[in-house]
């Protein structure tokens, strides 16, 4: 196994040279100057000589491939330089957004978690009953609301109406409540489908039908044999959603003015704020590829189906 992770972690490599050079690339072929930004910022004239002397201070003025070089090779020193618009270091920057997005998006997953495995269970188990139903009506109707209209009727009811809540921001457990249920309702719906779809898929294999011969309840086929055969699938799906919600829930982000991620990342494509960009991709690639690697490893301890293929594929060894 030890053998089949660094290998994955190899595969890192030329994804992330791959992902970071064409976004270097694109963002600098893109409409707009980050030279006009900053001395928009510092107030000063538009001219030639001001914007040649900001693209000079930025490092602008060189050719796109040595600016990628510089840039990489900062990286590996573990400096991602300054942000365009306020100065502070990208590393700053990233760690303050990421931990308040982990604020949002972790509590979120663990909700999904608690309603979303429950109700799918109980929707296979009574598939085509008064219950099963009602959680597909529910969960149709729930997919069908895009996360921003969601989020603005939260506000309008909660905030504008009842005044409960603060509307927007952050900085206390408030501020947290409303973009934190947007995500976890928007999620829930569609793991609930989602884990009755892939236990009823268990509920019709032959060993199932073979156990209800011998006179073996579907309760008891579901809960020892038929989740755990169903959580490979469940587990990456899960681990996908973990990886796009740490990357930034960037429209809930949005919605509630939280400064998570998400609105980091859109405000500085914006702004042509291209090292905290470059700083966001990069940090993207690291949470995509390490929750993989992560999914990996466990569905690898707990099929051991798996297990074989991976020592097939290795001639016996890892």
């Amino acid at each position: 196994m030890a053998k089949y992770v660094v290998k994955r972690l190899l595969h890192f490599i030329p994804v992330f040279l791959g992902v970071t050079a064409l976004v270097f690339f694109l963002l600098r072929v893109a409409p707009g100057d980050a030279a006009h930004i900053r001395l928009q910022d510092r107030g000063m004239d538009l001219s030639e000589e001001n914007i040649s002397a900001i693209r000079a201070e930025l490092g602008l003025d060189r050719p796109v491939w040595v600016q990628y070089g510089r840039w990489l090779g900062a990286v590996f020193r573990l400096d991602m330089g300054n942000s365009v618009v306020s100065g502070e270091p990208v590393v700053k920057e990233l760690s303050r957004r990421f931990r308040l997005t982990l604020y949002l998006t972790l509590p979120a997953i663990a909700l999904v978690l608690i309603a979303a495995f429950p109700l799918g269970l109980l929707a296979s188990l009574y598939q085509g009953k008064l219950w099963d139903r009602v959680t597909r009506i529910f969960a149709i109707v729930i997919m069908s609301i895009p996360s921003f209209c969601l989020g603005l009727v939260f506000i309008l009811f909660f905030s504008a109406h009842l005044r409960w809540l603060p509307s927007f921001g952050a900085g206390s457990l408030a501020h947290l409540i409303m973009p934190c249920l947007v995500l976890f309702i928007a999620s829930a719906a569609h793991y609930t489908r989602f884990i009755r779809s892939v236990l009823l898929e268990e509920l019709s294999k032959e060993y199932v039908r073979a156990a209800k011969a011998r006179g073996i309840g579907t309760w008891t086929i579901l809960v020892f044999h038929g989740i755990k055969n169903a959580l490979i699938p469940i587990i990456t799906s899960l681990g996908m959603s973990l990886a796009i919600m740490l990357g930034g829930s960037a429209v809930v982000e949005k919605v509630f003015s939280w400064p998570g991620m998400g609105s980091c990342l859109i405000d500085a494509v914006l702004n042509r704020d291209y090292p905290l960009v470059q700083g966001c991709v990069l940090l993207y690639a690291f949470i995509f590829t390490g929750i993989n690697v992560m999914t990996d490893i466990i569905c690898i301890i707990l099929d051991p189906r798996v297990r074989k293929t991976i020592r097939n594929t290795t001639g016996g060894r890892g």
